[in-house]
Parts: C-alpha cells; structure tokens; sequence
C-alpha cells in the first residue's frame, strides 16, 4: 500500500499512526513531526526508501474524514491526559532516521576542496617567489665604515754622515817650530776627517787640508813658521735630513657582505 506524502502526514496525525506506519514515534511525536513539514518530508523519504509495511488505521474507516490535529481538540488530549496543541506549538525535534542499508547521508565537502585549493595556490606561489628570490639574489660588499688612510709628520734625523766647515784661524803661528805646525794641523785633521763617513763638500775640505799636510812634511821638518796660510781650524757636525713618519693611524674599511632579494628585499642600494 503506498501512501501520498499528505496521506503520509494525515496518517501521523491520528492516533497509531505513526505505529501503523512502522515508525518508531509515539503519537506526541507524530504530532511533532506532523507539524514540521521539512520533518515530515525527511521522514517520508526514510519511510518510502524503508519499503515498511502500513497497517490499516482501525479507528477510521476514511482517512480523509480523520480529524484534523492543526488545531486544539478534545482528541488532541488523548490517552495519558498529554496536552498535544503544546507539542504541535513547537517544531519537530525528530529527524528521520539512516536509510535502511545503515548509510549516513553524505556531506557536501566542495567548501573544503575550495579552501584546500586556495590554500595549496598560495603555497605555490610562495614556493615560486621564493625559489626566484633566491636564484635572483645579489650579492654585494656593503661598507660600514670608510677606510682612513695613514697620515705622516715630517721629522729630522742624522744620517750619520758629518758635514766640515774650516774657520779663518790658523792652527800655527808665526816662528812655531815647522814640525810643531804639521803635528798641529795633522791633529785637526785626526780628530775632525779621520774615521767617519763624510758628506760629499766635508770630503772635498778635508781632502784639501790633507794635501795642505802632506805638502808641509815633503818640505822637511826643520825650521820655523814664517807666515801663515789660509788654512784654519776645522770642526764637524752632524748631517740631518727630513724624513716623513707615520702617524700609525690607517685603518683598513669595515665591511660586510650584503644580499638583495627581487631588488627591494634585504641590502639593496
């Protein structure tokens, strides 16, 4: 026997009958499902798909002539004295059950994939832009500090040559034994020209002042000074130059060794 879905829910309305309808609800909850109609389509399509047996409603020989349960009745308030106008005040409560092969009914997932889809995008076009960052990346020597140069003074020192200068006052003097006159001069020269590294005018004077010596000796060591020469007596100093000195102030350039991402990440100048 089939039923139409307003047969169906008049069928729940009645008293038994969602029990002849081989529904597991009690009439107050027939009464709620009754009243639901998205309830009551939920549980006609488990009921049709269920293929359970109806048995004929006894107390009615005419389901059209069942009295309608939409409004407050007498026989609203049927056995047990529950009030039923109250439980058809509120939706039913009582979804249908699994279908009969014991399958839940499946989910809509596409709002998953979506976000599934958006979220393994991003991830690649992250993966992309990294990839070529850094396969782009430059790489340079960024300066943090200037190298300062070294600075110098200048400064004098002795090279250790000497310079000699010869004076106008002669070594000897007038009726001076002549070999007292050569051991004189030859003392000036000892101890101003021998032995030390002369510049090059303090050789030519000594070279001459020699000559002078050698000169007197080749004359014989007898007799006195008649008159004096223009030699005269030498002294000796020491040569200075000028020299530039460090002031040990050079410091080499801190650096470090910078890296740009796409030309705006990172070090970029």
């Amino acid at each position: 026997m089939s039923l139409s879905f307003e047969e169906f829910r008049e069928r729940l309305s009645t008293p038994g009958g969602a029990a002849s309808l081989g529904l597991t609800l009690t009439d107050a909850e027939g009464l709620q499902v009754r009243a639901d109609e998205p309830a009551s389509r939920s549980w006609y399509d488990y009921w049709t798909s269920s293929a359970l047996p109806v048995v004929p409603d006894a107390t009615t020989h005419d389901m059209a002539a069942a009295p309608a349960v939409s409004e407050p009745s007498a026989a609203a308030h049927g056995a047990g004295g529950h009030d039923l106008s109250a439980l058809q005040a509120t939706p039913a409560a009582f979804p249908a059950p699994a279908p009969a092969d014991g399958t839940p009914p499946r989910k809509s997932r596409t709002g998953l994939w979506v976000l599934l889809s958006v979220l393994g995008a991003l991830v690649l076009i992250a993966v992309v832009v990294l990839v070529i960052a850094l396969t782009t990346a430059r790489h340079w020597t960024k300066v943090d500090v200037p190298e300062q140069p070294e600075t110098f003074h200048s400064e004098e020192y002795e090279t250790g040559r000497f310079d000699v200068t010869m004076d106008d006052v002669n070594p000897c003097f007038v009726d001076q034994a002549w070999s007292d006159c050569i051991d004189a001069m030859a003392a000036q020269y000892d101890a101003v020209c021998a032995d030390v590294e002369l510049t090059e005018p303090a050789t030519s004077v000594c070279t001459e002042y020699l000559a002078a010596i050698d000169d007197m000796r080749s004359q014989g060591t007898d007799g006195v000074v008649a008159s004096l020469g223009s030699f005269g007596k030498l002294s000796r100093t020491a040569e200075l130059a000028t020299r530039q000195v460090s002031n040990e102030d050079y410091r080499p350039a801190e650096t470090h060794e910078a890296v740009c991402y796409l030309g705006f990440l990172g070090e970029c100048r």
